[in-house]
């Protein structure tokens, strides 16, 4: 609880090791205890797409109590309240959507860290054990927390360079359905705009270091090809997604089987 998990993992990808997780959207905190225990490097939890309260996230994130799992939360938006109340709650990431700007991706910064780096305001009453490990956990939340910055608009892809320059982020999610939709072409993901939209990012990203996810359900030639340009922070799938195609393949087995 206390950053040890996620310090590893950013020590791993300074290293440019390429890390492997998966989204919850479910709320049930079983179903997360399942992905916690799968042995991902990383797992985003979605506030963003799902019917996600902050109880609800802290049951989920309780799952991951004893686990090496880093849980990052996906926010609704770059919003200083939510995301210090979701960092009170225990998370050890956030992953901000919809940044377009400089001044979106220091606000979405700032808002991880405790001044003067940053403008958090205290109150890590689960994040530091009810307050038992408060000086421990003052002297690793700056460092501990992992920044993810979504560029999901030509806005933000337009000043890709001067964002990705800005201290403290960690990682950069592509979005590529809403870049799409931004550039009046939703859904096409194959058009010449689009696709150069995203090297455009693989570029300014790769030049810094910066390891790079994007999170689509695709397949795994799909995700490989994204990991050979550069994007080896690598999304295997959403829970429900998982579970949909593990229980049509067991039902088509069975009455394959059966007939």
């Amino acid at each position: 609880m206390y950053y040890g998990r996620s310090l590893a993992l950013k020590r791993r990808l300074k290293a440019g090791e390429t890390t492997f997780g998966a989204f919850i959207s479910f709320q049930d905190p079983g179903s997360a205890e399942i992905m916690a225990g799968t042995g991902y490097d990383w797992v985003f939890i979605d506030m963003e797409h799902s019917p996600f309260d902050l109880k609800s996230l802290q049951h989920v994130l309780i799952a991951f109590n004893g686990r090496p799992t880093v849980p990052i939360v996906r926010v609704p938006w770059n919003d200083r309240i939510r995301i210090k109340q979701v960092l009170d709650l225990g998370a050890e990431g956030i992953l901000v959507p919809m940044v377009c700007s400089v001044a979106e991706a220091r606000a979405a910064v700032a808002a991880t860290k405790y001044p003067p780096q940053g403008v958090r305001g205290f109150g890590p009453w689960r994040a530091s054990d009810y307050y038992r490990q408060t000086d421990e956990y003052i002297r690793k939340a700056n460092d501990g927390i992992l920044v993810v910055v979504q560029i999901e608009h030509e806005d933000g892809v337009h000043q890709i360079e001067e964002i990705l320059d800005v201290p403290g982020i960690d990682v950069v999610c592509l979005g590529p359905m809403d870049l799409s939709g931004t550039m009046g072409i939703l859904g096409q993901l194959e058009h010449p705009r689009v696709v150069e939209a995203i090297q455009r990012v693989l570029a300014a990203a790769k030049k810094r270091a910066l390891p790079v996810c994007v999170p689509m359900e695709t397949s795994i030639e799909t995700q490989l090809a994204w990991a050979r340009k550069g994007a080896n922070f690598v999304v295997t799938g959403e829970d429900h997604g998982l579970l949909r195609r593990a229980a049509t393949a067991a039902l088509a087995g069975y009455r394959k089987a059966l007939s």
